[in-house]
């Protein structure tokens, strides 16, 4: 394949990924890299990489369709990252969205919004010798290489090696970098009725959507009067126990597919809000 025609399937919306384009990208860039042609060799590793972040957002989306939402959850991580990757070395702001990475970004973002993961477990570790996977060298404050993490020499990703590593602890945290690290209870399996009812409403990976997030009172708490006992079990009044706290009110998400969802979202009935809890028991 010359190079218009691979960025002319790159364009496209595809649904199922020809393995003999990524052949021809990988070829293009060994080839420039035995050239010492280092503006093609990252031009290939830039269009490599368009490719793997387009058939992964598929790959994720077609997870969530057959309920495999753990590896719909990775892939979307993996994608997000390997976007950052790109976005370092490509400039992805293109106002035509040539490649639909800006779409993909965004989308990342609505899809993690409906799992229910809230907790994730992240590593506390002193790295004490890392080294540049481009020249080798130990990694020095002092006497640093020429090399910039994230950047791509030669069509080659600059990257850091850890060769030490001392760990220290675990924490459990809510916004962690590794995303992958989902905390789990025995007997508990989570509720993933809100990317169920998102796969009511769309049927490709290249339908957008919107999550729109309000606060709402919780059910045991609507209509209750400031003298009435608190349905929390304290014993205590409602307004001298959950009345005005947090805890009193949930997220609503709603779920928005066109340019009218906003007008629409507001006119919901009460019985048509569907509640999920984060566990299916």
């Amino acid at each position: 394949m010359i190079d218009s025609q691979i960025e002319t399937y790159l364009q496209q919306k595809n649904i199922t990924f020809d393995s003999t384009v990524i052949q021809s990208i990988e070829s293009k860039r060994v080839s420039a890299i035995e050239e010492q042609n280092e503006h093609k060799a990252n031009y290939f590793w830039c269009l490599r990489q368009i490719y793997k972040i387009q058939k992964n957002f598929v790959l994720a989306f077609d997870n969530l369709a057959n309920e495999k939402y753990e590896d719909a959850w990775n892939l979307f991580d993996i994608v997000d990252i390997e976007l950052g990757y790109l976005e370092q070395n490509y400039n992805t702001q293109d106002e035509y969205d040539r490649f639909h990475l800006l779409f993909i970004g965004k989308m990342i973002k609505e899809y993690q919004k409906l799992f229910p993961y809230h907790y994730f477990l992240s590593r506390e570790a002193i790295v004490k010798e890392e080294k540049c996977n481009i020249c080798g060298r130990i990694a020095s404050i002092r006497n640093p290489c020429e090399h910039i993490p994230g950047k791509i020499y030669m069509g080659k990703l600059c990257l850091r090696e850890i060769t030490d590593l001392e760990f220290k602890a675990f924490a459990i945290v809510t916004d962690p970098f590794d995303k992958y690290t989902i905390l789990k209870m025995d007997n508990k399996e989570y509720n993933y009725g809100m990317l169920k009812y998102l796969l009511e409403i769309i049927h490709s990976p290249y339908d957008e959507f919107h999550v729109k997030t309000e606060k709402i009172k919780k059910e045991e708490f609507k209509g209750l009067r400031r003298n009435e006992q608190c349905p929390c079990g304290s014993g205590k009044k409602y307004k001298r126990c959950h009345l005005g706290k947090e805890d009193e009110m949930i997220n609503h998400y709603i779920i928005c597919v066109d340019k009218n969802c906003l007008q629409l979202a507001n006119r919901v009935k009460p019985n048509e809000i569907k509640i999920f809890n984060t566990w299916e028991n």
